[in-house]
């Protein structure tokens, strides 16, 4: 049966990666500008099969890439012992902690220069104007338009106030007046009761 490096690695307690890189300490692999290349060692035992993912507009999802599977029968010939598993942590650890170290070198540096580059630089200072690309000409159009446009605003709303307040007013108004008349005609009965 054919197994994936993963698969095989759990046997012995390894990751794919420290898996990998104890075929490669073995001769079963040997390192390449792409990762690992078979040597004729590992031919009996190993399995590759080239994949492609499709025709795409990119060259990014075009890509290729090759799986390989191991004969269980390996593990009789592999050597893993414990300080082979020691040694191998050793090294994929002391290059991770390297890529670290580096990235994050390589990231003070980009600060640095930046800030660098912003101080050196005399850069004036972002307002409406550059950061819309206006002259003062179309500044001061916009303002009157502005301005016109609050007036006319304006001027609608206070429209539209009178235009729904009127009817309100008329009835208010209407009923003040013949509460006012009827008033008077309820004194005037009076001053003729009074008379009488």
């Amino acid at each position: 049966m054919q197994v994936s490096a993963r698969i095989l690695g759990r046997e012995f307690g390894l990751t794919a990666e420290e898996m990998n890189r104890v075929l490669l300490k073995q001769g079963y692999y040997v390192k390449s500008v792409i990762g690992y290349e078979i040597t004729e060692k590992a031919v009996d035992y190993v399995v590759e099969k080239g994949h492609h993912s499709g025709p795409g507009g990119y060259s990014r999802y075009n890509a290729d890439w090759v799986t390989r599977t191991f004969d269980e029968s390996i593990k009789d010939v592999l050597q893993v012992t414990p300080e082979l598993i020691k040694e191998v942590r050793a090294e994929l650890s002391s290059e991770r902690a390297i890529r670290y170290a580096k990235l994050v070198a390589e990231r003070a540096k980009a600060d640095a220069d930046f800030i660098a580059k912003q101080t050196t630089e005399n850069i004036p200072p972002i307002t409406q104007a550059t950061f819309f690309n206006l002259d003062e000409e179309t500044i001061q159009k916009l303002k009157r338009a502005g301005i016109a446009g609050i007036v006319i605003g304006g001027t609608v709303a206070l429209g539209y106030g009178i235009y729904k307040l009127t009817p309100k007013i008329k009835v208010w108004w209407n009923n003040r007046m013949h509460n006012n008349e009827t008033d008077k005609v309820v004194e005037n009965q009076k001053e003729t009761d009074n008379t009488n």
